[in-house]
């Protein structure tokens, strides 16, 4: 997207008449037609904060069996057997690391905490990156609130078992810390992300990408050698789970690759806490509008997040059925900060259309 539309990196965009009319109308038309096929999303939490997906269930007895000294694979296959959900697939299998990290921990409270410290440490860098660059009050306040999705989430019972959680959050902290120029911090997290799970997988190739790109070499490695160590961890985890296998196992009902399209993106977006209590409609508006802030955001970690967002954006309308919307946790905690962004958008989109009109935003800053 950024190459569609004549950016590169902090140069500012030089769009033609014609690509603003392109971005103009497939703005109005992603707008419109999302307003046609947009939809509720099923909360996952009753009204007392517990679990109602049988997958948060799951998760939640998995852990409680941990805890109790059991080991891991046999306690996940067994539950996945009581619940009655395909196990002849290594994906339905979760990566033991959140299993095994929330195992340590004394209670069920010390995971909420432990999530809840987490996000909080994640929107503090977010903030202290605001304030770092220059932002004006609004885009401080706002931003703030846009990121805070993951201490939201935290402060809800059973969030802390969903492995979604923890890898979005861990990609917001990665950003932030990138975006605040602790590289070393930004790459720890990021592939703690793909420990957590392997929905990261878009997000690590964008950051190593970029790094390979702007010339960053040392980062690039650091990247590749995590990617590494994740396929050897994830051959080890394929290989226990096979092992585990009986031709008793149910075989996967459906595949993932179903073409949900648009639609599905949308219920992905509500991810975001600050859309998921609000009418479907209202995600039809603003995803659009995110995309085309990040789009015209300028700076490398304006477009590393711009590059991850739209990736996740465009992956979501190939693969994911419709009860894998907890997936768009992988973006949502950072997708509405393109909206800081949009003033700046719709302002270039103006010019290139009609040059001779001036205006401009009063304070445009650099991430």
């Amino acid at each position: 997207m950024a190459s569609f539309l004549g950016r590169s990196d902090d140069q500012p965009l030089r769009l033609t008449a014609f690509r603003s009319a392109c971005v103009i109308a497939l703005l109005v038309a992603s707008m419109v037609f999302g307003l046609v096929v947009s939809r509720p999303v099923t909360p996952v939490l009753d009204a007392d904060g517990k679990p109602r997906d049988a997958a948060l269930r799951f998760y939640q007895a998995v852990v409680e069996r941990i805890q109790a000294g059991e080991n891991y694979y046999v306690v996940a296959g067994s539950e996945l057997q009581k619940i009655g959900y395909p196990t002849r697939s290594v994906f339905n299998w979760r990566l033991p690391t959140l299993a095994w990290l929330l195992g340590q921990l004394p209670s069920a409270r010390a995971g909420q905490v432990l999530a809840f410290i987490w996000a909080a440490t994640t929107l503090l860098i977010w903030l202290a990156v605001f304030f770092r660059n220059r932002y004006a009050i609004w885009q401080v306040l706002l931003g703030g609130l846009f990121v805070s999705g993951p201490v939201i989430y935290s402060l809800f019972p059973g969030t802390y078992l969903v492995h979604e959680f923890w890898a979005g959050t861990l990609i917001a902290m990665s950003l932030a810390a990138y975006a605040r120029g602790w590289r070393h911090v930004s790459i720890l997290s990021g592939l703690m992300a793909l420990f957590f799970r392997e929905l990261s997988l878009p997000f690590v190739f964008v950051m190593m990408v970029h790094a390979i790109v702007e010339g960053k070499r040392r980062e690039a490695w650091l990247w590749l050698i995590g990617l590494l160590v994740f396929c050897g961890e994830f051959l080890l985890h394929w290989s226990i789970v096979s092992s585990l296998m009986t031709g008793h196992d149910q075989l996967q009902g459906r595949e993932w690759i179903v073409f949900g399209g648009w639609s599905f993106v949308l219920n992905t977006a509500q991810m975001s806490p600050l859309l998921i209590v609000l009418p479907p409609w209202v995600a039809a508006i603003v995803l659009p509008l995110a995309l085309i802030g990040l789009a015209f955001w300028r700076g490398a970690p304006g477009v590393r997040m711009g590059c991850m967002v739209w990736m996740y954006v465009l992956a979501f309308t190939i693969a994911g059925r419709p009860n894998n919307t907890a997936w768009g946790m992988m973006y949502a905690f950072v997708m509405p900060l393109g909206l800081l962004h949009v003033p700046h958008a719709l302002v270039e989109l103006r010019r290139s259309i009609h040059p001779k009109l001036k205006g401009s935003v009063k304070k445009e800053v650099n991430c």
